[in-house]
């Protein structure tokens, strides 16, 4: 006699109890072609998306790829700009066509060498250098229109006016070193002028924030102010020279 109904038992191992499922013959093998077709299509979804999983996997390595590339021609235009803007340099100090001469050693001893040099000014100290004060320069006092020197060879990267500076230059050097010269009555060079050491950028003055004719003067290297009388210990000081 063929059964019609099936029973699984289920016995609890920790106490007396039982549970049991009851279903009929119908119910079980619906079941099992449910579960199996379940499995076919699976099977089936799995087949056909390989290839979509595989370009999926494929594009994303190409757009790793694609930005690796923009990374490093980046880096390479960053360095043919830096390449540039020492050309420029270069070019500016000497010509175009000296330029092309030019060794590695030429260029090291040209930069290490730009130190300053001369003095950007006759005249006497009324104020040194005092960091605690943060009066980060020294003030030279001589009648107006006195004239101011590049200190060294450099290029003009401000030549403007302030109410505290009045008209003021800064060069840099290009070697880590910047000059400033404030107060002038007169500036003579302007934005990206290259000045030879020795050439006379600005007349003596009283403008801006002043209580008199002077030269207030800083030099600074890689960020840091440095006293100019490092460079220049030969200026005397005003108040040695009043009459006793």
């Amino acid at each position: 006699m063929k059964l019609s109904k099936y029973k699984i038992l289920f016995i609890s191992p920790f106490s007396d109890k039982s549970w049991q499922i009851e279903f009929s013959r119908f119910t079980f093998i619906s079941s099992i072609i449910a579960l199996v077709t379940l499995l076919i299509c699976s099977i089936i979804l799995l087949y056909f998306s390989s290839p979509i999983v595989k370009e999926y996997l494929r594009v994303s390595t190409i757009n790793k790829e694609i930005k690796q590339q923009q990374e490093i021609i980046n880096n390479i235009d960053k360095s043919i700009e830096e390449i540039a803007i020492m050309k420029s340099y270069i070019d500016t100090i000497i010509g175009t066509e000296q330029s092309n001469d030019l060794n590695e050693n030429n260029i090291r001893y040209m930069i290490a060498n730009n130190l300053p040099s001369v003095k950007p000014t006759d005249g006497l100290i009324s104020k040194l250098y005092d960091k605690e004060t943060k009066h980060l320069g020294i003030d030279l006092v001589n009648e107006v229109g006195t004239p101011i020197f590049a200190t060294a060879s450099g290029l003009v990267v401000l030549s403007d006016f302030s109410e505290d500076f009045g008209n003021f230059i800064i060069l840099d050097h290009q070697n880590g070193y910047i000059s400033h010269y404030y107060h002038n009555e007169e500036n003579f060079v302007k934005k990206g002028d290259f000045t030879n050491a020795g050439d006379v950028i600005a007349k003596l003055g009283n403008t801006g924030m002043s209580t008199g004719p002077h030269l207030h003067f800083e030099i600074w290297k890689d960020g840091k102010s440095i006293n100019p009388n490092t460079f220049f210990d030969d200026f005397n000081l005003k108040s040695d020279k009043l009459p006793k």
